[in-house]
């Protein structure tokens, strides 16, 4: 079911797109990327995007469809986010040179409430050599009402893009490091 609503309503409302290449092994990029700390992949905001300040209340592995958690931000403010793929899952490493997490935020309370009530985001990690992984991460939001969509657009282009950017090179750096 989780596949069936992230395929239908990623389609419907503004999104971005950004990738990087991982001077790492996918299975390393994947044992660093699944527990990683959100407070480590985004420390600064950007505009009205608050940092990340931690998580909360996980209810199970954060590899495992259906686990949730509360991300608290820097501005007081948190959101709710809940596994809807993963691929490796329950611990195991990536096989067939791929893998795949996608998960649905959703409760925003901050400054983005009053123009979606739901994103999707999508990480797809692909092994193009030894020791090399391409990283995409997919985000794509679900504007409250027809009226949102394009303030959320401007939102997004002017900061969510810029917040994408910075997190992508965040694992890719806590990766290489790893």
């Amino acid at each position: 079911m989780g596949e069936r609503v992230l395929n239908e309503i990623s389609q419907t409302g503004p999104s971005a797109e950004v990738s990087t290449t991982v001077a790492a092994s996918l299975a390393k990029v994947w044992a660093i990327f699944v527990p990683i700390d959100l407070a480590q992949v985004f420390p600064r905001g950007s505009g009205p995007i608050p940092a990340v300040v931690g998580t909360s209340d996980q209810t199970g592995p954060w590899d495992v469809v259906g686990s949730a958690r509360r991300v608290r931000l820097a501005d007081g403010t948190s959101v709710r986010e809940e596994i809807l793929a993963s691929a490796p899952c329950d611990g195991a490493a990536p096989s067939g040179g791929r893998a795949r997490f996608a998960y649905r935020v959703n409760g925003f309370s901050g400054p983005l409430a009053a123009l979606t009530t739901a994103a999707f985001g999508e990480w797809t990690f692909v092994e193009a050599a030894p020791g090399r992984t391409e990283i995409s991460w997919r985000y794509t939001f679900v504007p409250r009402s027809g009226l949102m969509a394009a303030p959320l657009s401007v939102i997004i282009a002017l900061f969510w893009r810029t917040y994408m950017r910075r997190g992508i090179e965040n694992v890719r750096r806590l990766a290489e490091a790893g």
